[in-house]
């Protein structure tokens, strides 16, 4: 992982590696409509950031599973 700033970033090819290991949740915070439901990665979960509070229920029980979160970043 890389840190800039207050945010740590990892590569899309980690991202992808992990995918085909299923050995981590992949978050989409961006917003479900329209931007999660015209295109998301494979095996992502919808939680808006603005819906954070009310989903976090969705994130696994398993404090230890690695979790990665994208967004549309910053416009």
């Amino acid at each position: 992982m890389k840190a800039k700033g207050n945010y740590a970033a990892v590569s899309a090819e980690y991202v992808a590696a992990q995918i085909e290991k299923n050995t981590m949740v992949l978050v989409d915070s961006r917003p479900k409509k329209p931007k999660y439901d015209k295109g998301h990665i494979p095996t992502a979960m919808s939680i808006p950031d603005s819906q954070f509070e009310a989903l976090k229920g969705k994130l696994p029980a398993d404090k230890t599973t690695p979790l990665v979160f994208y967004c549309g970043g910053f416009t």
